[in-house]
């Protein structure tokens, strides 16, 4: 029977244990994943930041020596260029840093709300206020862990944001690619007839 009650005193060590590590490896695997889903999506602007702001300056190089020559095309190249601009107008939208400034006051932190780990709200914070109030939210486990999951919640509603641009940035492009090569082929069929 002894044996029986310390097995299930260390099984309940055991679970507590695993369970503090489980919510630590959580939150490892949640910041780890949000860091490179917001990689990924700056990768993803770049290229296409690159690739359109490319296009652009040919385009506009060309028919600025050559407008006589562009004339007969005018609409094609109208596509190219709007797809293009729109395209980079989208995918800088998506890595555009947004300016966030929280305010953190004693009532803030006394009620827990103080959302303490984005840098735009402890940086309005002298360094002994915010050496104070992260000392406040280290002791208290509650406030802790939901400080951790407000900011992965914050971090997400702003992936949300750069993937739902990003996804207008490639639509545009693949829609407007494909405009403008149908309008260069009637272009071409028009001009042999």
């Amino acid at each position: 029977m002894q044996s029986l009650s310390s097995s299930s005193a260390e099984s309940g060590l055991l679970a507590e244990k695993f369970h503090e590590s489980g919510i630590n490896g959580f939150f490892r695997i949640m910041s780890a994943n949000l860091h490179q889903q917001n990689g990924l999506a700056d990768r993803k602007a770049n290229i296409m930041i690159s690739i359109n702001t490319v296009v652009l300056s040919l385009l506009i190089g060309s028919m600025a020596r050559n407008i006589e020559y562009w004339q007969n095309l005018l609409l094609p190249i109208t596509f190219l260029v709007s797809t293009s601009l729109t395209t980079t107008v989208f995918a800088v939208l998506a890595t555009r840093p947004r300016l966030i400034r929280g305010h953190v006051s004693k009532e803030t932190i006394q009620n827990r709300t103080a959302q303490l780990l984005f840098f735009g709200n402890f940086t309005t914070l002298s360094l002994e206020e915010y050496e104070e109030t992260m000392m406040t939210v280290l002791k208290d486990d509650d406030y802790l862990y939901r400080s951790v999951l407000r900011d992965f919640y914050a971090q997400g509603v702003i992936l949300n944001r750069k993937y739902r641009l990003l996804h207008l940035s490639y639509n545009a492009f693949l829609f407007g690619m494909i405009t403008s090569v149908v309008s260069f082929g009637v272009w071409l069929w028009v001009s042999k007839i």
